[in-house]
């Protein structure tokens, strides 16, 4: 069934609501009302339900990124830049197995929307055995690998032995971490946000707990320092995994898989996958390439530097929590939309969803532009450090009404499997903006870190406006109908 080749129909339906009763049923109790939405009102409550538990499990994970950081900095700024270093390269590898993320969210939305729960199970045993298999892969080289990849990052002496255990038990794990990863992203596309969301609170307690008895060798364990955060992250992602595959497992979702299922390959639902998915693979692998390098920009400036960025994108991740879970609820909501046959649907998710984001990305700023620096007295008592994130966070308060409306946007067209021109649009902030500004701004004109971040805000600009020409245009609607017959 080549599901972006054409239409999904159910005995040549036209509207989900023709559904057998029993699939409507499971639809309903999986997020999926909005198919019966009218008003502006009633969209707003569909975006709601999906987006509280995304931002509560978005939050939490988010929380837990602080507290690791809280925690490894007792030991001083040299382990959170070692930490910091170690996480980039590791996020950019991580960051291939997008191809899948987004294409099996996209593709269990529509079949979700349309009511086929045998495919949408089908998407999801496909595309767990493959990032099985490139896990598997990626431990193998990546492990070895650590030490290179530690110093090509630029870090200094004091940095490389942490930074190299960090990444090598970061890469022990990747199996569990990738597999969660697919699994969640299934039961999203079909409206449950809830699993996904109970997962990573027991693992984020796991983790928690793991960084306190570890870090610093509490309860009579060893005193692992900056491996011992790294033990503590593996574990808690090994019990994600194993609560998402118990939900797929347990037949009790609209989602669902087996042991006794067939895992042959399928060659044309893995490329229907990847025709959405590659395209938003290369664009994280391009945004997560410019991070790194951007990075790598920041961390010539010295350790003290590059503590002081790291601690402000670990709270830049703190506030984009309500984005990316509303940025979440219009991928699934736009997706189920437009395999339900309802486009104009679709459409007005993402107003609606715009207008939420932006109301509540506009308190956030306000909050971080007027309290934001005393953040930076959890994490370190070092007062350079303190005073250059400070800066930074002001100039990244500016930015929350404009990321609100790009990361909607951005779902939206995921959720549409418009891939293409979302990885065109990063590209170009990535690249031409975040990197090229910055490196003028930070080093030719002398301006380090503030210049670093104003380029970080910049970015954003250039990506909305191109976003919004896109969702205006309406070519967004019409992506299925564009890809040709094989």
């Amino acid at each position: 069934m080549a599901l972006l080749k054409k239409k999904i129909v159910l005995d040549d339906a036209q509207d989900v609501s023709q559904s057998s009763p029993s699939n409507l049923s499971t639809i309903q109790n999986h997020g999926m009302g909005l198919l019966q939405a009218e008003t502006p009102g009633e969209i707003r409550r569909s975006v709601w339900k999906l987006a509280l538990p995304a931002m509560v499990e978005f939050g939490l994970m988010m929380l837990v990124q602080l507290f690791d950081m809280i925690q490894v900095g007792t030991l001083g700024p040299w382990a959170i830049s070692a930490t910091g270093l170690a996480a980039q390269p590791t996020m950019l590898i991580f960051s291939v197995f997008s191809a899948l993320v987004v294409g099996t969210t996209a593709l269990v939305a529509r079949a979700a929307g349309a009511g086929d729960r045998e495919y949408a199970s089908r998407v999801t045993r496909q595309s767990f055995v493959i990032v099985l298999i490139l896990g598997a892969i990626i431990t193998t080289i990546g492990i070895p690998a650590s030490g290179s990849i530690i110093r090509l990052m630029g870090a200094e002496a004091d940095t490389i032995g942490p930074g190299t255990a960090y990444m090598r038990i970061i890469f022990a794990d990747t199996v569990f971490t990738v597999g969660n990863m697919v699994l969640a992203a299934s039961l999203r596309g079909a409206g449950d946000m809830v699993t996904p969301m109970i997962s990573n609170m027991v693992a984020n307690v796991v983790n928690l707990f793991g960084n306190w008895v570890l870090i610093n060798g509490n309860l009579g364990f060893p005193r692992l320092e900056v491996a011992g955060a790294a033990l503590a992250t593996s574990l808690s992602r090994l019990v994600a995994f194993a609560i998402t595959f118990d939900a797929v497992y347990r037949r009790n979702k609209f989602i669902s898989i087996s042991l006794r299922d067939s895992y042959k390959i399928e060659p044309e639902l893995i490329k229907d996958v990847l025709n959405i998915g590659i395209p938003a693979a290369i664009e994280q692998l391009v945004m997560r390439a410019g991070t790194l390098l951007f990075a790598r920009l920041i961390a010539g400036f010295g350790t003290l530097m590059f503590a002081a960025h790291q601690i402000a994108m670990n709270l830049e991740s703190l506030t984009l929590v309500p984005v990316m879970a509303f940025q979440m609820a219009t991928t699934t909501l736009v997706g189920q939309g437009l395999g339900a046959e309802k486009p104009e649907l679709s459409e007005k998710v993402t107003n609606q969803a715009m207008l939420i984001s932006v109301a509540v990305m506009t308190a956030v700023a306000v909050l971080f532009f007027s309290f934001g620096q005393y953040a930076f007295y959890i994490f370190t008592d070092d007062p350079d450090v303190i005073s250059m994130g400070s800066s930074a966070m002001r100039i990244l308060a500016s930015s929350l009404p404009v990321t609100a409306i790009y990361f909607v946007l951005a779902g939206a067209l995921r959720g549409a499997g418009d891939t293409k021109y979302a990885m065109y649009v990063s590209t170009v902030g990535t690249w031409g903006v975040r990197l090229l500004v910055g490196y003028l701004l930070a080093d030719v004109l002398g301006l380090a870190l503030v210049g670093a971040w104003t380029a970080v805000v910049l970015d954003m600009v250039v990506r909305m406006f191109f976003a919004l020409k896109r969702f205006f245009s309406g070519e967004w609607k019409e992506v299925i109908q564009a890809v040709p017959e094989p």
